[in-house]
């Protein structure tokens, strides 16, 4: 009876594990980032800052084509490079489970508490980000940021300078292939969901505020004022720096004296054939 007992066991165990029959999960990640307007705390000097621009960003706006310009370089391109067209062979491309999707729209429960952070007299919401993952490993690293640009690097800018020099009066610079500067935010961070045996939320975030001294160099009028603006001498920053663990389907919130997060994460069941 017990040999019995054991190989039925053995059966369940493997049907349950069998890949065909799992469900994958996935989760939605919303994050709501708030400052609290009446602390006493004071910020941290530093001489440097955080480089995020490792991270995923979701929240960096595009710089769209000019009208036309799309068509034009579509017909360059198939005038330079015909290629047949491609037959459907009818075998789908298998999605990937743990792809990132960027999340635009806020669910109900993060709209209504942005709107009662906007209302409240000691809390301001200031940004908002939502994205959903998979649950396996490598867990991706997003960045949160506002679009207040306090630093910028760029290794290149001396060779940015010549090809925006070179380029007679009404003419458009040709398009460089120099990586883009580095950005540095008033307020930036990542964020990263893993799962382990439980789910943990990992948060690095940082409101900062550059220091000039001297007063910053103007810009020159023919270039862009990445080329000659001046980075800050100093820094006061306030920081998040938070990791623990969380529950799904319930408003997660990590405090801070300045900086702090809601956090609300959904799961969502999916058939590992159908998986997005």
């Amino acid at each position: 009876m017990s040999y019995v007992t054991k190989l039925i066991c053995f059966i369940i165990l493997v049907l349950c594990t069998n890949p065909l029959l799992a469900q994958d999960t996935r989760y939605r990640v919303e994050l709501l980032v708030l400052t609290h307007l009446n602390h006493g705390e004071e910020a941290a000097d530093s001489n440097d800052i955080s480089d995020y621009s490792a991270a995923i960003d979701f929240l960096t706006p595009v710089e769209e084509p000019e009208e036309g310009a799309e068509e034009d370089i579509s017909a360059s391109l198939e005038t330079e490079n015909p290629l047949p067209q491609l037959v459907d062979s009818g075998a789908a491309q298998e999605p990937d489970p743990n792809e990132v999707v960027h999340i635009e729209d806020m669910s109900e429960v993060m709209r209504e508490t942005w709107r009662r952070l906007r209302l409240s007299a000691p809390f301001r919401p200031q940004q908002y980000l939502s994205w959903e993952q998979g649950n396996q490993e490598p867990f991706p690293a997003l960045r949160i940021h506002d679009l207040e640009v306090i630093m910028s690097q760029d290794p290149y800018a001396e060779q940015r300078l010549e090809i925006v020099e070179g380029v007679e009066p009404g003419e458009d610079p040709a398009e460089s292939a120099l990586p883009e500067p580095t950005l540095y935010y008033r307020l930036d961070g990542a964020v990263t969901l893993r799962r382990s045996r439980f789910l943990h939320l990992d948060l690095d975030i940082q409101l900062r505020e550059g220091i000039w001294e001297p007063e910053p160099l103007q810009p020159i009028a023919q270039a862009p004022a990445i080329f000659e603006q001046a980075g800050p001498t100093a820094f006061l920053v306030h920081e998040l720096q938070q990791s623990r663990q969380v529950k799904t389907e319930r408003m997660e919130y990590f405090d801070g004296p300045v900086l702090s997060v809601l956090a609300f994460i959904t799961s969502i069941k999916v058939n590992s054939e159908d998986s997005p």
